[in-house]
């Protein structure tokens, strides 16, 4: 799924591993984890681990490209 039909497809809320987010991003693990710490990309965290909803993903979106087309 790329990102086009992941933005279209209904958000129900699938928890997805920090790799998987690093890919959907093409950044780093270590990235989303600096965007975790920074308070940039939400989380929940399940156990040990973290853990990022399809909505906190797509609020994430929805503000990098608004920071982007503030610049």
């Amino acid at each position: 799924m790329n990102d086009e039909e992941f933005n279209n497809a209904p958000a129900d809320d699938r928890l997805h591993d920090l790799g998987t987010i690093a890919q959907r991003l093409n950044v780093s693990t270590k990235m989303v984890r600096r965007l975790i710490d920074r308070g940039e990309l939400g989380y929940h965290q399940v156990g040990r681990l973290k853990r990022v909803s399809d909505s906190q993903y797509l609020e994430y979106l929805s503000g990098a490209r608004h920071r982007r087309s503030a610049k």
